[in-house]
């Protein structure tokens, strides 16, 4: 786990170069404290932070010249079959003279070309340079665990980790983009291509940039939508072992967060079976909140005698710790436990660099059952609609339905969005709403983005969740670990378990609990029902029925014990709300205050988590901004 950050096109001034390299590099520093290195060149500029984890002999320190081959790479990830790629390149007659994967990476790059991404297994992002043809490509994981930024500056590309290395270099502007604002503000999470910043783009999961200058060319090279059903036929259970076994160091400690719930016990009780060392799993246990998720995990830990550290987090977020969350990201916070999640990080980079995570689990076994119960939603208001108004309007109201007959994909954004766009709208400026066209480009990308998933609703759900969804929470779990100098790992990404997860049927991930649940689930809300009536991540909890306590298997999904509507209304939120009702706010450009205030007023006379997650948003996205123009 690594910062990567560099250059690609003409220079013609190094000395210049490596100075805005060196700039770009040290705002990675929190990414890799062990090693920096760089690499300059007339038609490149390379630079790295290393976190030491395969073989941390300075030989493997980045960037990684072939002079050979005329290869050069700067590369952040981990590739967990890099042994055997070594075996059949070593075969292929190619020599070696370190032990790391990403000597591995070039010596493959040599072999097969931009089509050795598709033998690769894990997470990464990278950057590579073949001076034999003057031809750079960028490349990103499948899933998109490893972030990977670019910029067009003079003369050629910049790229980064983060976008706040980017902006360490000369032409690329800070202006914000008005649409990532507003794609922000409704899903925690800038969408596509697109980012914060108008001159700053993202590369997409799967997808690889060929750089020849001036031109260059995008590709996706693997796609959740095109499966090929030839592939891997191992069964759940072996995929999920054999992932963690590769995601497993032999030699280093590894350390695992455990809540308790189904997706962290099921890591746990994989990891405790198949590393040579046992994990030590850290569990975040919030003070003063009655909710406490500690017993579950140390019953878990126990049953598989585990070393565990319970962590004290406060009950409410500092406001400085999201600033300084906020300026080593160079991203506003979008989901409320991202400092919690910081806090438990730096816990464990005291005694470990690697860090398991059970996050995709949720968006590729269906444990969404709010969401993903859409499709029987749909049908309710089918038939709701042929009813006299008398009868189906009270009855949507009952049920939780929209008060009209609204579109799949109306009715989705109304469940998946968290700011609604008639509010947040509400809340714009004249200005702002003129510059977003009131929302249309983000809307129809989302709803280009939904529809393209599938035939069925079922399908278009899961490819969202997986395309989209899944990519906005592993960036925010790699950004968020890295500021604590700690790596992240995500085994249930494996692009195999979600292959075969994609081929199951829906019922095999979400189910009911009897055959008369769902005639019960036609009388309640899908919020009173869910996980009460159904069952979600139901082939996970098959599977691993008799190897983990039964309150695991039985238990419903909770999210992070924070509870945002009491916080946007008590003392603790008072910091937070001041740099928006008592200064001068930098989101004045874009919501009008008073109607942020009268908003406020409104909405806290009922608070509600809802509430408090809009209020969470704009109050991140407010320190975001005043970092930004300092």
């Amino acid at each position: 786990m690594c910062g990567i950050c560099g250059f690609i096109g003409r220079i013609t001034d190094k000395s210049v170069t490596e100075r805005n390299l060196a700039r770009c590099a040290q705002a990675l520093a929190h990414r890799g404290p062990d090693a920096s290195g760089s690499c300059v060149t007339s038609s490149f500029a390379f630079g790295h932070r290393r976190l030491a984890i395969i073989d941390p002999d300075p030989r493997s320190n980045q960037p990684f010249l072939d002079e050979e081959l005329g290869l050069a790479v700067t590369y952040n990830g981990e590739i967990y079959n890099y042994r055997d790629l070594r075996q059949e390149l070593l075969r292929r007659g190619y020599q070696f003279r370190t032990e790391s994967d990403t000597e591995v990476l070039c010596k493959a790059f040599a072999c097969w070309g931009i089509d050795s991404v598709k033998r690769l297994r894990g997470m990464f992002a990278f950057a590579i340079y073949d001076q034999n043809t003057g031809t750079a490509f960028l490349v990103r994981d499948r899933l998109g665990i490893k972030p990977l930024y670019y910029a067009c500056a003079d003369d050629g590309f910049v790229f980064a980790s983060q976008p706040s290395a980017i902006l360490q270099w000369p032409g690329v502007r800070s202006k914000v983009d008005p649409v990532g604002l507003s794609s922000f503000l409704s899903y925690r999470a800038v969408f596509g291509e697109r980012t914060l910043f108008a001159d700053i783009r993202k590369l997409q999961p799967g997808t690889w940039l060929k750089i020849t200058p001036p031109s260059h060319e995008h590709r996706h090279w693997w796609d959740s939508a095109c499966l090929d059903d030839s592939g891997d036929c191992s069964s759940l259970e072996t995929l999920i072992s054999s992932a963690v076994t590769e995601h497993s160091l032999p030699h280093t400690p590894v350390a695992a967060l455990l809540s308790g719930g189904l997706d962290s016990s099921v890591l746990a009780f994989e990891l405790s079976r198949h590393s040579s060392q046992k994990p030590t799993c850290f569990t975040g246990v919030v003070c003063d909140n009655a909710y406490d998720e500690g017993p579950y995990a140390v019953e878990v830990g126990k049953s598989l005698k585990l070393a565990h550290v319970l962590v004290r987090l406060p009950g409410a977020t500092s406001l400085d710790v999201v600033k300084r969350l906020t300026a080593l990201r160079g991203h506003p916070i979008g989901m409320h436990n991202e400092a919690a999640m910081y806090l438990l990080a730096r816990a464990v980079s005291h005694s470990h660099k690697v860090l398991f995570t059970g996050e995709g689990a949720d968006e590729i076994f269906l444990g969404y059952s709010r969401i993903f119960r859409l499709p029987f939603d749909l049908r309710r208001q089918a038939l709701l609609a042929a009813l006299p108004d008398v009868i189906g309007r009270p009855a949507r109201r009952h049920l939780g339905l929209p008060k009209f007959k609204a579109s799949e994909f109306e009715f989705f954004l109304a469940r998946y969005s968290y700011f609604p766009q008639a509010e947040k709208l509400g809340l714009a400026t004249p200005a702002w709403r003129k510059d977003i066209g009131h929302d249309a480009e983000l809307i129809d990308w989302v709803n280009n983005a939904y529809q393209s998933g599938g035939a069925t609703p079922v399908e278009r759900l899961r490819h969202f969740f997986v395309r989209h969804h899944l990519p906005a929470l592993l960036e925010m779990v790699d950004n968020t670990t890295m500021a604590a100098g700690v790596e992240s790992r995500v085994p249930f990404t494996d692009h195999r378990i979600v292959a075969l997860a994609l081929r199951m049927s829906f019922s095999e991930h979400l189910r009911w609990k009897h055959a008369f649940a769902p005639f019960q689930a036609a009388f309640t809300s899908t919020e009173n029902f869910s996980e009460t009536l159904d069952v979600s991540k139901a082939a996970l909890r098959t599977l691993y029925i008799d190897r983990l306590p039964a309150s695991v298997i039985t238990r419903r999904k909770l999210g992070f014990p924070l509870p945002l509507g009491k916080w946007a209304i008590d003392q603790s939120s008072a910091p937070f709300r001041d740099l928006i009702f008592k200064e001068s706010p930098a989101i004045a450009d874009y919501l009008d205050i008073g109607a942020v205030r009268r908003w406020y007023a409104r909405r806290s006379q009922a608070a509600n988590d809802a509430f408090g997650k809009q209020l969470w948003l704009i109050c991140n996205l407010e320190v975001f901004l005043r970092q930004l123009s300092t």
